[in-house]
């Protein structure tokens, strides 16, 4: 699996998030640690093994969002955003009409901007499949 070109839709993240889930799936069904193998890559993405280089995870990493489309982390008076929460991720369209987007390439269509709700909006359905795909994978190497 992995993204391609056409993933780089709103909320590409969770595509790469909800493939991820869908392997470990296919690893427990199947016990092929190619899927296990897969899903880690596709969690590597998402933490920073990417075209921007920047770990999708508020606060997570060497270079992650500071300025999500997100009410309450510009309303708490604390510079950081909350930590811990996905943003949408690289999207080709970049409707939302900001500055700063560095490449028209779909893999790099982000911008690190509170006006770029199409690329760093933060929404439950991108995060669920985060806690789920981190919590598989350590339980499943914990073994």
């Amino acid at each position: 699996m992995g993204v391609t070109a056409n993933d780089f839709v709103w909320g590409s993240n969770s595509v790469a998030l909800n493939q991820g889930l869908m392997l470990i799936q296919a690893y427990f069904i199947s016990d092929n640690p190619a899927y296990l193998q897969a899903a880690q890559a596709n969690l590597d993405y998402i933490l920073g093994r990417n075209a921007t280089g920047y770990s999708f995870v508020t606060g997570y990493g060497d270079q992650t969002p500071q300025e999500i489309h997100h009410r309450q982390s510009a309303a708490d008076e604390i510079t950081a955003p909350v930590p811990g929460f996905v943003v949408g991720g690289p999207h080709s369209g970049q409707q939302d009409g900001c500055d700063g987007y560095p490449s028209n390439l779909p893999a790099r269509s982000y911008v690190d901007s509170v006006c770029s709700y199409s690329t760093n909006e933060v929404a439950i359905n991108w995060n669920a499949p985060l806690v789920y795909l981190s919590g598989a994978l350590e339980s499943i190497n914990a073994l």
